[in-house]
């Protein structure tokens, strides 16, 4: 048994396989046969069991074969992965090892969340309810004008878009005449010879252009503030269904005066996403929330000391999506010596989709995270943010189909590949490990462990939860 340690330590550091010491061996005869039969004919019980092999046997309480990892559901030693052994498993948000309630991983491996309940590193405070007229608002800060949440004493909050000349000033009063400040819907401020206290022209609708007046008389073309009719001035015109002062996309007014709904096609701030069409699984329900996520492999190819390492990769993946039209923040599928999808990610509960394209809409590549790192695809990773396809064929001598990935199939880095220098260190003499996009098993992000630095190859990327 003195062997156990040094072998517990080889799987955890990641070996493909390693064996079960199952106690001590029976002694062998001076023939080399075994002194205590297998069975009861007297046979040698054969090779010991393996870790690795994909077959349960001996000691071993699960074997997944080369799905075995610190990230999935059963580990290198063959025990399942567990809540509280430090390795975040497939069905786990995150596995901080420990016991604490009051740091970023709580006891049943989910993530600590404003409004908990419990104060956690980045919260100010935390009560645990949904008020904003206490003293811990729910952003876990105590509140304040600019948060963007209406809090006591305040008549209006819109956070980063307050604006002295908008809907809600800095100080989160709205805006008023007298308060010195022309703000929509008023031609003047403040009072006096040539503003009166309506904030208003004193000579607009006698029918007389005088000084000062753009023209005079409210029309389809002026105001009754004696200014140019126009959508975006903060004052409803006829034919106008809104107008809220500006001209910003997203918002419950449209630059075209039209209010905004679910279904435009415009993306506004209390839609996780709008695309304009009622097709379920595509991204986007017919309630503007997110019902899939996207993945896709980049239509750019980078070298693989050239990529800017894991934050690198990210924006490459965030610039390509935004330039494809698709929402949301992008991750790539990418592992160096410190970090892994499996350790990077959000998993997600949503099925993963390949972009509307060549393959249809709504082609899911995954059900959910669990399915995404079981071993096989539902279908190849093989289209672009633009909903190209590539391929045809399947070959590691063939850099156009592949992705740099340095990333087994659970999510993990794979043990013993190199990483270009961590993505960042030109060298054309070190290689790097990368998946084949045209395959759904193993070899989507494995098949091909020891790719020329040189090369230039894709990415896959895969965007994060809402």
């Amino acid at each position: 048994m003195t062997a156990a340690p040094a072998r517990l330590l080889a799987c955890s550091l990641g070996l493909a396989s390693c064996f079960v010491d199952d106690g001590p061996s029976e002694a062998t005869t001076g023939d080399g046969s075994s002194g205590a039969s297998g069975s009861e004919t007297g046979e040698p019980t054969g090779e010991p069991p393996m870790c690795g092999d994909g077959e349960m046997q001996g000691g071993e309480l699960c074997d997944a074969g080369p799905l075995n990892s610190l990230y999935g559901a059963c580990t290198p030693l063959c025990l399942p992965n567990f809540c509280g052994d430090g390795f975040p498993g497939p069905s786990e948000a995150c596995d901080d090892g420990n016991k604490l309630e009051d740091d970023l991983c709580r006891n049943n491996c989910s993530p600590a969340l404003c409004g908990d309940g419990i104060v956690q590193p980045g919260e100010d405070c935390d009560d645990g309810n949904g008020a904003e007229d206490d003293a811990c608002s729910t952003a876990c800060a105590a509140p304040g004008c600019g948060d963007g949440l209406l809090g006591a004493g305040e008549q209006c909050d819109l956070g980063e878009r307050n604006a002295d000349d908008g809907h809600c000033t800095t100080t989160c009063l709205k805006p008023s005449c007298g308060d010195g400040i022309v703000q929509p819907g008023e031609a003047c401020d403040p009072g006096g010879a040539t503003c009166n206290e309506q904030c208003r022209i004193p000579t607009c609708g006698n029918g007389m252009l005088d000084a000062g007046e753009p023209c005079d008389g409210a029309s389809d073309t002026c105001t009754d503030f004696c200014s140019p009719a126009r959508c975006g001035d903060g004052y409803k015109q006829p034919g106008e269904l809104c107008d809220d002062g500006n001209g910003v996309a997203g918002d419950d007014c449209t630059p075209d005066c039209q209010p905004s709904i679910c279904g435009d096609g415009l993306h506004a701030s209390d839609e996780l996403c709008d695309d304009g069409v009622d097709v379920p699984g595509d991204g986007c329900d017919d309630r503007c929330e997110r019902d899939a996520l996207f993945v896709f492999v980049t239509s750019q190819t980078y070298q693989g000391g050239g990529i800017g390492g894991l934050s690198g990769a990210d924006a490459h993946c965030q610039k390509l999506a935004a330039q494809g039209g698709l929402p949301g923040a992008y991750m790539a599928w990418l592992s160096d010596g410190t970090a892994s999808p499996a350790t990077r990610f959000h998993k997600s509960e949503l099925p993963y989709i390949l972009p509307a394209g060549e393959q249809g809409v709504g082609s899911v590549v995954a059900m959910d995270w669990i399915d995404l790192v079981d071993g096989a695809l539902e279908r190849p990773l093989q289209v672009t943010e633009y909903g190209a396809t590539v391929g045809p064929g399947e070959s590691c001598d063939a850099p156009d189909l592949l992705a740099w990935t340095h990333t087994d199939a659970t999510g993990g880095a794979l043990p013993g590949a190199t990483h270009c220098g961590g993505w960042k260190f030109q060298d054309t003499e070190s290689t790097g490990a990368a998946g084949i996009i045209t395959r759904t098993n193993l070899g989507w992000t494995s098949g091909c462990p020891s790719v020329s630095c040189a090369n230039t190859l894709h990415l896959y990327c895969v965007e994060q939860p809402p």
